[in-house]
């Protein structure tokens, strides 16, 4: 009778020391989440201010910004990636990102496909320009030219229908999207 009394002891302590860490994890990476929003807003909204622009934050839709200037728009649609990451554009609308491990030694371990881009790369905004922002900065941004040639692509550079920059690099290449 006495064990089983402290094992349901026991088991409460560490059931509540487990929900306090997962509490902890949950506020760590809401927390994260808005910095990078408030980091990726202030330097769109300055950027905007200098270049005679208005930034607009869209919820619900297939973009998280869009900056307009007369009948100048740019849609912008935001990636997180690990910083030690390489992203592949397959195709029109299929990007592969690989992380972990490093690009000089032996690759990188683990692949995955953004499929969350998919709806906005495919999407037609007439005269607008797209731009995928990748945040906060990447090793290399490559495309396939063909079923064996790979090059790497410069930011800014059009790719299809699109452009892509990362944050870093956004301020000093902004007018390249332009």
């Amino acid at each position: 009778m006495y064990g089983m009394n402290v094992f349901k002891t026991l088991l409460g302590i560490f059931g509540g020391m487990l929900v306090a860490v997962m509490l902890f994890a949950f506020g760590f990476f809401l927390h994260a989440n808005r910095r990078r929003k408030a980091a990726i807003e202030g330097s769109l909204s300055g950027l905007a201010r200098e270049n005679g622009f208005s930034l607009m934050r869209k919820k619900g839709e297939i973009y998280e910004y869009e900056l307009a200037s007369g009948e100048k728009r740019l849609f912008i649609k935001t990636i997180t990636v690990p910083s030690n990451s390489s992203l592949t554009i397959n195709s029109r609308n299929t990007w592969v990102l690989s992380y972990g491990g490093s690009a000089y030694h032996g690759g990188y371990r683990n692949r995955k496909y953004l499929k969350t881009l998919i709806p906005f790369l495919e999407a037609d905004f007439g005269d607008a320009r797209k731009v995928i922002l990748v945040y906060p900065d990447t090793n290399k941004v490559q495309r396939y030219l063909n079923e064996s040639e790979i090059a790497i692509v410069d930011l800014g550079e059009k790719i299809y229908d699109y452009r892509v920059m990362t944050y870093a690099e956004l301020g000093k290449r902004f007018r390249d999207l332009l």
